[in-house]
């Protein structure tokens, strides 16, 4: 086990026929019988999968074991820009700028894939050892109409506060610019 969330726990797993090593998210066994649980986590898995994108995580399977729904992904190396915050320290600032750099470059791109995340935070950013940032967890993503998914309601506040746009915690309808405001904070604080 790598990570543990509310709704999914990752796996450090190797794919048999070809010898690579993945990161398998499965959907906490207690919430699979929640169809609104189960929907939200294929609904990351579609929203992710959906999106090729060198600072956005590679989704390279969807599917269920045994009735639990699973997401299997590139295994990322390094930390989340939440480790990096842990104890008060601050990034130099050109690493902020080349980090803020890549960030904006994700959600640029899945904002032009119809995706909006509406969950950045230092938890869902990872800095590889190869210096490359990458977004996590689309869970609670909304996919605009043109995207051709059905997401989350707009009307339903979800995320977390301290990341949120204002529209976004009046649970207003967003769009890309409450990404932008969650990822300003996240630039700041480091």
């Amino acid at each position: 086990r790598i990570g543990r969330g509310g709704m999914a726990t990752v796996y450090r797993a190797t794919d048999p026929s070809i010898g690579r090593e993945l990161a398998i998210k499965f959907l906490h066994a207690t919430l699979c019988e929640d169809e609104e649980c189960r929907s939200r986590f294929l609904r990351e898995a579609r929203a992710a999968g959906g999106l090729s994108h060198p600072n956005i995580v590679i989704v390279h399977d969807v599917g269920e074991i045994e009735g639990r729904p699973y997401m299997a992904m590139e295994l990322l190396r390094g930390t989340s820009l939440a480790a990096d915050l842990h104890g008060g320290a601050v990034m130099p600032v050109r690493d902020v700028v080349i980090a803020g750099i890549q960030l904006a470059r994700a959600l640029d791109y899945a904002h032009g894939k119809g995706i909006v995340h509406r969950d950045i935070k230092p938890g869902n950013v990872m800095l590889t050892t190869t210096g490359a940032v990458k977004v996590m967890d689309f869970g609670i993503a909304r996919a605009t109409a043109d995207a051709g998914l059905t997401g989350t309601s707009t009307s339903t506040v979800l995320g977390t506060a301290a990341y949120l746009s204002p529209e976004q915690a009046q649970g207003k309808p967003v769009d890309s610019r409450s990404d932008l405001y969650s990822a300003g904070v996240v630039l700041f604080e480091l």
